[in-house]
């Protein structure tokens, strides 16, 4: 009984149970009944930019190059270019180990841009999404770009430029070829799809071949009038880089282009399509120009 009569005089009143807490560090945490959270792990070090190697240039291809300024290495999974107006792409996996460097380049495809009218769109500020792993998972950030960007702005032009010319005219290369001496001489076909004037400014040949209009013409090449429906422009083809480094390093062998505008829209650089048939043509003027006997280089300019 006496033992009973004394068990409450050993409870803590709550008058002292605060006074602890407030003497502890820290007080309410201390008195909390949950554990303070961790701190959240601090961003990487990581900046980007954008580059693109020629050998890209039509393939929508382009390089995030990657900046580590840390102490350590991030490994990045996967990367998503977000740059409105091009249409935003699934993210694509890298899987790199991007260690404290002042660059590195991860390439991704990016989609074409949406073209409304015939105005070409600015790009507006543009990030790039990576996915990073860490200790606790996956986790995604976002790196802002440099606005504006001179090479977002050329896609852009590239994209739309060349599709309000196209809306307007077909520029190709002609179907009838035949061969003069070291030449392959042909046309280049402008044929109206819509009104107004087209004007084909120049031509572009490839790292091995040059393609010139025939006779002693200027830019601009030809211009199809508001009143025609189809101008054709003589040209050749010739080999002209025939040293072996060439020959050997080529990359776009083909990669011929026009530069055609319109009235109101300054000349776009757009590529021509070029037929398997073409090449065949191709291949054979290297063969009889730029290689010998048994298929030794010949010297080229």
């Amino acid at each position: 009984m006496t033992g009973s009569a004394s068990s409450p005089s050993r409870r803590t009143p709550p008058a002292l149970r605060l006074a602890v807490c407030l003497l502890m560090i820290g007080g309410t945490a201390a008195c909390s009944a949950e554990p303070p959270s961790p701190a959240p792990s601090a961003a990487p070090a990581l900046s980007v930019t954008l580059e693109q190697a020629r050998i890209d240039e039509t393939k929508h291809v382009l390089s995030v190059a990657m900046r580590n300024d840390g102490p350590g290495s991030v490994h990045v999974e996967r990367l998503q270019l977000v740059a409105p107006p091009l249409r935003t792409l699934p993210p694509a996996p890298v899987d790199t180990e991007v260690k404290p460097t002042p660059r590195v380049d991860l390439r991704l495809e990016y989609g074409r841009a949406s073209c409304a009218g015939d105005a070409i769109p600015e790009p507006g500020p543009a990030h790039v999404l990576a996915w990073i792993r860490e200790a606790g998972g996956t986790r995604r950030i976002r790196l802002p770009l440099p606005h504006p960007s001179t090479l977002l702005r050329r896609l852009v032009r590239l994209d739309c430029g060349a599709e309000v010319v196209l809306r307007t005219a077909e520029v190709r290369l002609g179907t009838r070829w035949r061969r003069e001496g070291d030449a392959l001489r042909g046309t280049v076909v402008i044929e109206r799809r819509a009104p107004g004037a087209v004007t084909l400014q120049d031509l572009g040949g490839s790292v091995i071949f040059n393609l010139t209009p025939v006779g002693r013409r200027k830019p601009p090449l030809a211009v199809l009038d508001p009143g025609r429906t189809r101008l054709v422009v003589p040209v050749r083809f010739k080999a002209v880089h025939c040293t072996p480094h060439a020959l050997a390093e080529a990359k776009k062998p083909y990669g011929f282009t026009h530069w055609t505008g319109l009235a109101d829209l300054e000349p776009q650089f757009i590529p021509f399509e070029v037929t398997p048939e073409m090449r065949a043509l191709l291949d054979d003027l290297v063969t009889d120009t730029c290689l010998g006997e048994g298929g030794e280089e010949q010297g080229g300019g």
